[in-house]
């Protein structure tokens, strides 16, 4: 018998309703693959408030697993190096990306919340503290084409 490799916590980001069920498909069977302490459903309003949530929620030492699509993981990871910079995500904790498929218009947008999380330059703060309507407004507007 071998020994399932342990997760933590495996984080489902809550995201468009088209991909939920993806999404769902993906966690269980992880689900059956690993030995997976808790499962989480992010509902931050974006990607930086599951990043802060997280922080305040994890410790050093423990292993996250990322049910989401390449580039956003990769947003996050972008996210996470800020946070630990500012003191607001634990240093130690090992994360990882568990695929799923990304489709031509998530990764139009992946690309959009990347580059985004590059270009900002301040801290880390949740949506309701933030002044930053133009890369908002922006992103919708792509995200409606793109839909």
């Amino acid at each position: 018998m071998f020994n399932k490799k342990r997760l933590d916590y495996l984080a489902i980001p809550d995201g468009a309703k088209e991909w939920k069920k993806k999404r769902k498909a993906r966690a269980i069977k992880e689900l059956k693959n690993r030995d997976v302490g808790k499962v989480l459903i992010l509902k931050g309003k974006d990607s930086e408030e599951d990043i802060l949530y997280l922080g305040q929620l994890l410790q050093p030492g423990e292993r996250i697993g990322f049910d989401t699509f390449p580039l956003h993981y990769r947003e996050y990871k972008e996210l996470i190096k800020k946070a630990k910079r500012e003191g607001k995500f634990p240093r130690g904790v090992k994360v990882e990306n568990i695929r799923t498929k990304q489709p031509f218009k998530l990764w139009v947008y992946g690309i959009l919340g990347l580059e985004e999380e590059k270009l900002k330059s301040r801290k880390l703060d949740y949506m309701k503290n933030r002044d930053e309507k133009f890369l908002q407004k922006f992103k919708n507007f792509i995200k409606r084409i793109l839909d």
